[in-house]
């Protein structure tokens, strides 16, 4: 390992730099694991709070968000109510008003793209008298989890918002921690179209989503992105409720050749670090020049930050700078790694981008930051996480529908399938599925 910065006090926002061919099976391990590693310990910690609330409702629910958000509140304020509303639009500031607008009108343009490319309802022969097709339905009942731990998110309500509404889900449900007023997130859910708003975060609510309290009624999926302990309540609720991923604390992979400017890099490394401990942000490049400026440059920018604390943890545990021979071993590695967020900064990066398979969004060319997808572009940024960018993508209005198949067969056809059925029936031995074919071969 090649650390240009020393860990001391002027080195203390230092990133490691490792060489991929030399780098230890161990950092390699935890930086491709990166958040995994967290969520099996996090299992064991949020299946006794996910019991509480199957078993007490809003007692369980009010007495964690004492306990893990300092808030005591009673089962009536758990509810945003109408006046919450109002006040809400009261205290936001009309320059934010106008912004959240524009966002959410660049989302809707995304997503009624989206819409427009989905097949709803198709139809084929597959012999003579053999009908198949499948419709897409929109889901009874959501819920929207929006984090609030350490920041406001009204940009992450909004962007789950929008698609579910053009999907034409009846109910959706937007929860989030109660930090402070939360004036900001109220209205980006109001102006997305969420049908109840509730103040309640981190495992409880994932609990009181799935299962039901006697102030929240259950939903049939959940979907937005969280802690590891979100995450893995998640996947602890899935099967009894739907989910749409891991998505889990924040990555991006940075491709980088070496005219790539070593500032943009950097920055949005620190953009991606700036969220919690336990994010990620790797740089991949076959320069060494822009390998050590970066590194320097991320030193040199986290001065300035006002997360900077938070990012000191998360450059020091999952983040790192990885030289690599050239752009090939280069694609393999962010294959491997299946980021969240992938930036191609290259001389040709839609040509690089072809190689890719896995990753959740790519960000291409210098101007093309990260934060943008965050923010302002319109894409969905509720992505898949942790790897799970080799078999989930991203939210979008088919998260919120699910398909039916529909099949028809005339006599003819029968008969015609009965023969391809008898000695397949014959030897798996469900002699009644044979009888069920054999009764309308026979009595009509």
């Amino acid at each position: 390992m090649i650390r240009e910065i020393d860990q001391g006090e002027t080195g203390r926002f230092a990133i490691p730099l490792y060489e991929l061919g030399t780098m230890s099976p161990q950092d390699k391990k935890r930086i491709i694991r990166r958040s995994r590693e967290d969520i099996g310990e996090a299992k064991k910690k949020i299946l006794p709070i996910i019991a509480d609330v199957c078993a007490y409702g809003d007692e369980a629910v009010l007495e964690y968000l004492e306990k893990f958000d300092g808030a005591r509140l009673t089962r009536e304020k758990l509810v945003v109510s109408q006046d919450d509303v109002d006040e809400a639009y009261e205290k936001t500031d009309p320059l934010f008003l106008e912004a959240v607008r524009q966002q959410i009108e660049l989302s809707k343009r995304f997503h009624e793209a989206q819409l427009a490319n989905i097949n709803i309802q198709w139809e084929v022969e597959t012999i003579p008298g053999v009908r198949l097709g499948q419709k897409k339905t929109p889901i009874d009942s959501v819920g929207l989890y929006v984090p609030g731990g350490t920041a406001s998110y009204p940009t992450v309500m909004q962007i789950l918002a929008v698609p579910a509404k053009l999907a034409g889900v009846k109910r959706i449900v937007g929860v989030t921690p109660p930090r402070g007023k939360n004036y900001e997130v109220i209205v980006a859910a109001k102006e997305a179209g969420v049908d109840e708003l509730y103040r309640i975060g981190g495992v409880a609510a994932i609990a009181a989503l799935a299962y039901g309290t006697e102030t929240i009624k259950p939903v049939d999926k959940i979907v937005g992105p969280g802690s590891a302990h979100v995450t893995a309540a998640k996947l602890s609720v899935f099967g009894d409720v739907g989910i749409d991923m891991p998505a889990g604390p924040s990555e991006v992979v940075i491709l980088a050749d070496e005219e790539a400017n070593p500032v943009f890099c950097a920055a949005d490394i620190l953009s991606a670090a700036e969220h919690a401990p336990d994010a990620a942000g790797v740089l991949v490049t076959w320069s060494k020049k822009v390998a050590q400026e970066t590194q320097k440059e991320i030193e040199r920018q986290t001065q300035s930050l006002s997360r900077r604390n938070i990012i000191s943890q998360s450059l020091s545990k999952y983040s790192a700078i990885i030289l690599v021979s050239d752009e090939e071993e280069a694609v393999r590695f962010a294959n491997e790694y299946a980021p969240e967020h992938l930036g191609i900064m290259t001389k040709d990066p839609e040509n690089l981008a072809k190689g890719i398979n896995n990753a959740g969004s790519i960000f291409l060319g210098d101007f093309t930051s990260k934060a943008l997808g965050d923010y302002a572009t319109g894409a969905n940024h509720v992505l898949p996480t942790g790897g799970g960018a080799r078999v989930f993508s991203s939210v979008g209005v088919e998260t919120f529908m699910k398909s039916t198949e529909i099949q028809h067969v005339t006599r003819e056809a029968l008969e015609h399938l009965a023969q391809i059925m008898e000695p397949i029936v014959e030897v798996e031995g469900l002699d009644a599925h044979w009888n069920s074919v054999k009764q309308r071969l026979i009595n009509n």
